[in-house]
Formats: structure tokens, sequence, C-alpha cells
């Protein structure tokens, strides 16, 4: 059976238009709603339904032409490669190019919510390209309010830092 994949290019300005109104934030709800599956247009509704209704029409105004021109890749889903030499090359995640925060990280929220803790830590890390997406990644997937907001607020101070003016 044939899925439905939206192109990573389609995928980044859906992340663009939303960051407009949600921020950091945006990159991991577009992610989730690629991810729950469906076309262009489900992947937008979802985004929007996280939005106030101004902003929501907003985005849904400033994507719509992304519809026809959606870049969708429909796939079957193929046998592994033969040779590990044949796999792709994978993006830099996080676990690769910061294990010291990664490492850091996992120890601390071992020490707060138990061995799952560096289970959650190391699966983000495996998912993340930047310090941002991995800070908002353990923050919706932590039960704990005050390590929430802990994160929330680390993934806040780190996006403030990028977009800081260099002087």
């Amino acid at each position: 059976m044939a899925s439905v994949t939206l192109s990573p290019a389609l995928l980044e300005v859906l992340v663009q238009r939303a960051a407009a109104t949600l921020g950091p934030i945006a990159s991991l709800l577009v992610e989730q709603a690629a991810a729950a599956g469906g076309g262009v247009e489900e992947v937008r509704r979802r985004v929007a339904d996280q939005m106030e209704p101004a902003a929501a029409s907003a985005f849904l105004a400033a994507t719509e032409s992304l519809a026809p021109k959606a870049g969708i890749v429909t796939r079957t889903p193929a046998p592994p490669p033969a040779t590990p030499a044949a796999a792709p090359q994978e993006t830099a995640t996080l676990d690769r190019s910061n294990p010291g925060l990664v490492h850091a990280l996992g120890l601390e929220l071992t020490a707060r919510v138990g061995p799952s803790g560096q289970r959650l830590v190391q699966e983000a890390a495996r998912k993340c390209r930047t310090t941002v997406q991995f800070y908002l990644r353990l923050a919706a997937q932590v039960d704990d309010l005050d390590l929430k907001v802990q994160l929330s607020k680390r993934a806040a101070d780190e996006a403030a830092a990028r977009s800081a003016p260099k002087t």
C-alpha cells in the first residue's frame, strides 16, 4: 500500500509561515501534523487549529497556493538496502552534533523522571537538528509541569539567543 509523504521543501515553507505566529514551536507542530498523515490540506488545517482564529485565517491564506504544487511524493514501502553502504547519508541530528548536551540532559531527566528520561532524550536527539526543536520535543513528552516549563524556557532562551543581532 502506498503512503503519501509531503516534500521537505513544502514542510519547510509551512514551518516558516506558521513560525510568524507560533514562533519556534512551529517546526514541531508542522512535523506532528505531517506525521499524522494526509495531504497538504490536512496538514495545513491541523497547524491552523493550533492558532488563534485571525492568525489561522492568515496562515491558511498564505499557504493556500501551496496545495496545487504540494510536492507530494507517493511511495510504496521499499525493501531495506542490501548493504549499509547503500543507505542514504543521514541529516546531522543533535545526537551527533552535540552529544555533550544530549548526555547531560539525559542524566538530568533520568534524575527527575526515572529511567525513561534517558530514553526520551535519546529519541528526541535522533529526531531533532536544533536545540530549540530538542527542548520543545522533550517538553511535549514529559508529564511533570515544572519540567515542561523549564524545557520550554530553555527553548525560548535558545531561540532568542539565535535571533539576537550579532555585534
